[in-house]
Formats: structure tokens, C-alpha cells, sequence
């Protein structure tokens, strides 16, 4: 008579302790390589947001004064309705029709842009000292001198960039002030 013969026994399979813990190890090293690269592209994604907003509000400012012959002021604002008097844009800014010409948003005088940073983004934006608002005169020219606007990152996890508007009005971006000296983020 034949006899069946018993299949072996077969170790059972899967993790073991050892094994989940190299793995948990392996894990923890490519998050912690990880997170300083998306600290980084973050901040360097929420730089070069508010530039672009800036510049095309500048854009805006420049056409709108050409297409209506009328001053077109920018200033910085938190609260989206009157100016700051300072030179920290940081909170926001506005684009308004200045009917009257005094540099000042009065009642009745179109808002035609604002711009809030989101809650998240923490960007340091100041103008050039003493530059608290830019008028754009009916040609198109903002009246007065160059601006320079820098971007900084409170975490200096990315390098200041500028926005600087020339005495024509036309924008650029750059890695340096307008005279080529570096930009300073202390003050």
C-alpha cells in the first residue's frame, strides 16, 4: 500500500520585526532628505506667486493709465480700501484711479485691483525707502524715480529677488538692486 506523503512544512511567510524596522529606518531617512527640498520649492513657489502678481499689476497700472489718460496709483493696503503710509507691502496692495491726483484713494475713486497674500504665504515685501506708492501718470510714465520692490523669505531658505521699475515704467525681475549691488533683506 502506498502512503501519501505529508507535505512539508513550510515556514510562513512575511515580515518579521527586523524587517519592519529597517524598513520604518529606510523610510525615515528619505523623509527627513525630503522635507528641506519641499521647504525650499515651497518658498520658492510662494516668491515667485506674489512677483508675478506684482509685475502684473504693474502691467495693469501702466495700461490702464495710457488707455484712460488718468494717474493710476499702487500702494501698499491690508485692508484693500485706503494706503499705508509705509514702504512694507507685505499685507497687500492696491491699483486705484486717483481722478483728483492726490495720491490718495478718496470716495468714489475705482478700485481696479487688489492683491492679499494668502494666509500661508510669508513673504517680506519693501520698496525702495521713502517709495510708499507708484503713480503712473496718462503716458504711461510712473512720475518721480526707479523703484525697487524685494522679495524675501523670513526662513532665508531661498535668496531675495527684486522687482524694479524703471523711471519709463516698464518692469523687470533681477537678482540684484537696479545700480547692481546686492539686496538686503535686514531692514
Amino acid at each position: 500500500m502506498q502512503t501519501a506523503a505529508s507535505p512539508p512544512l513550510s515556514r510562513a511567510t512575511g515580515l518579521t520585526l527586523t524587517d519592519l524596522i529597517i524598513a520604518l529606518a529606510i523610510l525615515m531617512i528619505l523623509i527627513s532628505l525630503g522635507i528641506p527640498s519641499f521647504r525650499t520649492m515651497t518658498a520658492k513657489n510662494q516668491q515667485t506667486s506674489e512677483i508675478n502678481s506684482f509685475v502684473r499689476h504693474f502691467y495693469l497700472a501702466r495700461s490702464l493709465a495710457i488707455s484712460s489718460e488718468r494717474h493710476q496709483v499702487l500702494c501698499p493696503s491690508s485692508d484693500g480700501e485706503i494706503c499705508q503710509d509705509n514702504s512694507d507691502w507685505s499685507q497687500g496692495f492696491i491699483l486705484f484711479e486717483d481722478t483728483n491726483e492726490n495720491r490718495t484713494r478718496d470716495e468714489g475713486e475705482p478700485l481696479q485691483g487688489y492683491n492679499r497674500p494668502a494666509e500661508l504665504i510669508k513673504i517680506g515685501i519693501h520698496s525702495t525707502a521713502g517709495r510708499k506708492r507708484v503713480v503712473y501718470q496718462g503716458d504711461g510714465r510712473p512720475s518721480g524715480y526707479n523703484l525697487t520692490l524685494t522679495f524675501c523669505d523670513p526662513d532665508h531658505l531661498v535668496p531675495p529677488r527684486a522687482v524694479i521699475v524703471n523711471n519709463m515704467g516698464r518692469t523687470r525681475v533681477a537678482d540684484t538692486r537696479s545700480d547692481g549691488s546686492s539686496l538686503n533683506c535686514s531692514g
